[in-house]
């Protein structure tokens, strides 16, 4: 019966898909495959006798014979037939051909080729196949069919192709008998036996056929090197892989190096396009390794590319002469586009660089680096280059074959004053750093060279903490005050860095001339490439630094190539951070040791361009005092116009009075509360260190045998008022006269403000604080003349537990006046509008402990601050 679907059963019958059929390994998953299987493989390389030989005689551990990977790629069965069968295709018993009727006769039929070689299509008369292309058997169907059946077309095409039976034998992984389909070539049974032996040939493989009949096969065709083979099996064939011929290497300067078989005739020519051809087409040298029949190496001199190759050559391709290059001048660091230069077009540094508008933002000029070959012993050398002068054409500098420029720029500077690097100078080792230019200088400071390296050390500040305390060594220009501020760095700095490069606690801290701790901490993540390509750039540019220090935005180390300008380094530490006329100008020059110039009298501007300081020196730029403090002072309250302002050096009270308008009808100037950073900070150490000691005292008290006697409720209480104490938070306040009818006749009492000041005038107040231990603690009505005792009665009295001998009075502007008694409270005037009364507690039944008087001493700074938050409040 026919089959109406001619196309599914076509392709059902080529790629084998049917009822049993099992999906194929996709091609993704086989390259992953291949893939695994070539890096396990290199892993675990085995080195035949011949690649032993030629690698030791070469010196290449690497060389491998050529081609013997090519066949282990593929294994597994037959893969299924894709795309179409040609027509000169030969058929055999076991083919299946696709019938198809298409006119008066619909139908489709699969056929195979019997044992008899025929086949039988419909109505159509038997056909001879076996032995026959398929073109011809197709073109006997087309005339049987016109013949027998009119009004209909027909057509031919292969389904399914028989199967083979081919031998496979001799340096092969698997010698054995494998079944291929009829139109498996050479390579496939190759791959079917696991590839070749590297002790078999690849140029001498022999097909022999079921006749008798020998072919040899050149597999070098398939690898490229020759013309490509294509050598169809048939049913019976023998595939035998002989011992492998004879083999010369190559190796050098070649692109495909290896063990190549070769056949008589073979010339150094042809040994050469073997490898891949020589990388470079012109200039090379070639060295020739000959085994001689007493079995001696010698080595023979190139004549020409014609000469003979024989068993057992090696060949190493030298790319270049001795003297390496010619013309050339390299162009290397911070620049647009590194690489090689013709010397011709490029004679001088300028013409190498171009202009200024051609380098890249940031570049460095003061000083790049030539490195180049000494004419006279060709030794290397490291030459500094001022490229500020050559782009302004002062000095051709002229460049010599071979020359190396290197440029640089502002982060390999940076990286010149980082922490790593003075860490090293110093002997400050914090751990390994993955830079081969920081382990250069590493060894050049442990081998007691380190002297090249003086003036960079005379810009550091050391400070390290001791058990003994602080030990500080500052330069001659670091002033002692600024030496004060960088002694208690390491804590801060330290707590920042988080290891790795930066700065630990309790170990050195590392800062130039004149830097900051909050500015700039050094912590360099990498290290730049030019310093790695040439580590030995780095001590250079260190050895030829100036020193910059003072009033400049970014002090530290600036490398110069012979001499620079003032004004030059100014601009290169990002200008003056003060901007004020007046600047003084300290040298110490390398060329006049020991004698320190200045320039500049505080008054008249100093030309900074006509000072030339010289490598090795250290200069520092001294602004005067600003006029201005660095911050500024709120004004709140019962001002004109309160609100924050930048003061003067040396403002006054009064002054900023005059410039806030002055202050309205409702101030109380009497109650103005003053508060100052630099109060808040004292008091809060104060207060740090009274807990501390309250604490000692109270673990003294625990350890007595006395103190058995003292209920654990007490210590529980002392515990909690020391704790009370450690968390308050000090206001900062500043009694002071505010007062400007009375600030006018008495110029001494006015106060020289500074940044950071706040003062706070309230309103004029109608209430007394009653507080501590009273029936009703809080606010009382004033009255004028009324006196302690009659708000202390408005507030209930005291309670029982009250302290009588201890009350006290906070006046408005912050002072304090004891108001008690031996017979209680007495009238001591009348209470100023805005005052606090404060009633402590009996402590007496702590009175057992030996921290009696710390708590006595205390209490009134608690109660203090606690009045005038208070205060602070109710103003607000």
């Amino acid at each position: 019966m026919a089959t109406p679907n001619a196309g599914a059963q076509l392709d059902q019958a080529r790629d084998g898909t049917g009822a049993n059929y099992v999906p194929e390994v996709t091609a993704e998953e086989l390259e992953v495959r291949r893939q695994e299987s070539r890096q396990r493989l290199s892993s675990s390389y085995p080195v035949s006798l011949i690649e032993a030989e030629f690698r030791e005689r070469l010196g290449d551990g690497n060389l491998r014979q050529f081609g013997y990977d090519l066949f282990r790629a593929q294994e597994g069965g037959g893969t299924a037939i894709t795309g179409e069968v040609g027509g000169n295709y030969t058929l055999g018993v076991g083919d299946q051909l696709i019938i198809s009727f298409r006119g008066s006769t619909n139908a489709s039929q699969t056929v195979r080729v019997d044992r008899e070689g025929m086949i039988y299509a419909g109505q159509l008369p038997p056909i001879r196949a076996f032995g026959r292309s398929l073109e011809s058997v197709r073109n006997d169907l087309v005339a049987e069919t016109r013949r027998t059946m009119l009004g209909t077309e027909v057509s031919v095409s292969v389904g399914a192709v028989r199967s083979i039976t081919v031998f496979v034998g001799g340096e092969v992984e698997r010698p054995g008998q494998y079944q291929l389909t009829s139109l498996a070539d050479l390579s496939a049974a190759l791959a079917r036996a696991g590839g070749i032996r590297r002790s078999g040939s690849l140029r001498s493989v022999r097909v022999i056929r079921v006749g008798g009949a020998t072919t040899t096969v050149d597999l070098y065709g398939l690898l490229g090197i020759g013309t490509p083979s294509t050598v169809r099996l048939n049913d019976g064939d023998r595939v035998v892989i002989p011992v492998i011929g004879p083999t010369a290497a190559i190796t050098g300067g070649v692109a495909r190096p290896g063990i190549f078989e070769i056949r008589p005739g073979m010339t150094m020519q042809k040994l050469i396009e073997y490898a891949g051809g020589a990388v470079r087409a012109r200039g090379f040298s070639v060295s020739l390794s000959r085994i001689a029949r007493d079995g001696t190496e010698t080595f023979v001199g190139q004549s020409g590319d014609s000469r003979q190759i024989v068993a057992g050559d090696a060949v190493q391709i030298i790319g270049g002469s001795a003297g390496g290059t010619a013309g050339r001048v390299l162009l290397r660091g911070y620049v647009q586009n590194r690489g090689p230069r013709a010397l011709s077009d490029a004679p001088t540094v300028r013409a190498l660089l171009g202009d200024v508008d051609d380098l890249r933002l940031g570049t460095y000029l003061p000083m790049g680096v030539l490195i180049r070959r000494d004419v006279r012993t060709a030794t290397r050398i490291l030459e500094p280059v001022n490229l500020l002068t050559a782009l302004r054409g002062r000095d051709a500098v002229p460049l010599r074959n071979g020359d190396q420029l290197y440029v640089f720029g502002q982060e390999d500077i940076e990286f010149v004053n980082s922490a790593p690097v003075r860490d090293i100078i110093l002997g400050q080792q914090r751990g390994a750093q993955q830079c081969v230019s920081l382990d250069r200088l590493r060894v050049l400071v442990e081998t007691a060279q380190s002297q090249r390296l003086n003036s960079v050390l005379r810009s550091y500040f050391v400070s390290r903490s001791t058990t003994g305390g602080t030990v500080a060594a500052t330069n001659t220009l670091l002033e002692s005050a600024a030496a004060q501020k960088f002694q208690d760095a390491g804590q801060a700095v330290g707590s920042r860095s988080g290891g790795g490069l930066g700065v630990q606690t309790g170990q050195s801290v590392l800062l130039g001339a004149g830097q900051r701790t909050a500015d700039r901490t050094d912590l360099v993540a990498a290290c730049p490439d030019v310093f790695e390509e040439a580590p030995d750039l780095l001590p250079l540019l260190l050895e030829q630094s100036v020193i910059v220090g003072g009033s400049v935005r970014r002090s530290g180390a600036y490398p110069v190539a012979d001499q620079v300008d003032a004004k030059t380094l100014m601009m290169l530490a990002n200008g003056s951070s003060g901007g004020a006329p007046g600047m003084v100008v300290d040298l110490q020059s390398s060329a006049e040791v020991g004698k320190m110039i200045r320039f500049g009298d505080g008054e008249a501007s100093v030309d900074l361009a006509a000072i030339n300081i010289p490598a090795g020196s250290d200069i520092r730029f001294s602004d005067p005092q600003p006029a201005f403090e660095p911050g500024a002072v709120l004004l709140k309250g019962e001002f004109v116009r309160p609100g924050l302002y930048s003061i003067r050096k040396g403002e006054t009270l009064s002054q900023l009075y005059a410039r806030a308008g002055g202050l309205t009808e409702y101030a109380y100037t009497y109650g103005s509360i003053f508060t100052r950073q630099r109060i808040r900070e004292q008091q809060r150490e104060g207060l740090q260190r009274a807990a501390s000691e309250m604490k000692g005292a109270l673990l003294a008290a625990t350890m007595r045998k006395s103190s058995s006697s003292v209920g654990g409720d007490s210590l529980a209480a002392a515990g909690a008022l020391v704790e009370q104490i450690a968390m308050t938070e000090p206001t900062g306040r500043m009694t002071i006269e505010a007062d400007p009818q009375v600030l006018a006749g008495r110029r001494d009492l006015d106060t020289v403000l500074e940044a950071g000041d706040t003062i706070t005038v309230p309103k004029r107040p109608n209430f007394v604080l009653a507080l501590g231990d009273v029936s009703n603690p809080g606010a009382q009505q004033f009255e004028p003349g009324k006196s302690v005792r009659e708000y202390l009665l408005e507030a209930g009295g005291m309670s029982a537990g009250a302290d009588k001998k201890r009350t006290f009075l906070i006046l408005p502007d912050g002072r304090a006046q004891l108001i008690s008694s031996s017979s209680g409270t007495r009238n001591a005037g009348s209470v100023p509008a805005g005052s606090t009364i404060i009633v402590p507690k009996n402590i007496d039944p702590l009175r057992s402990l030996d921290l009696i008087r710390d708590v006595t001493a205390i209490v009134a700074q608690v109660a203090s601050s606690i009045a005038t938050v208070g205060i602070l409040a109710t103003s607000n």
